[in-house]
């Protein structure tokens, strides 16, 4: 199964791409999910996860373009074809 995260701003500079697939497996959860983006670039942990390993407050993890809760990323399956998202603050002005 193959799944696409898109990284904006500092997440894709960190990255270098603003787009990677992921071959994951089927049943996999947010959270699986974004463990398998921190293993193939283990840099942006510490640029999405705080000390406690919760995701920054001002960080928003997307799931096919809908916002996700931290709650919820332990329940939400992720299929064939979906994508992820990590958006960092957006400022206005």
């Amino acid at each position: 199964m193959n799944l696409k995260w898109k990284l904006f701003a500092n997440f894709a500079e960190v990255a270098g791409m603003r787009e990677i697939e992921i071959e994951t497996y089927k049943g996999l959860t947010v959270e699986n999910a974004m463990e398998s983006l921190f293993e193939r670039i283990p840099k942006l942990r510490e640029e999405i996860f705080d000390e406690n390993d919760r995701v920054y407050e001002h960080v928003k993890i997307l799931h096919n373009g809908g916002e996700i809760k931290q709650i919820r990323y332990n329940e939400t399956i992720v299929f064939e074809g979906d994508e992820l998202a990590v958006i960092p603050p957006m400022s206005g002005g």
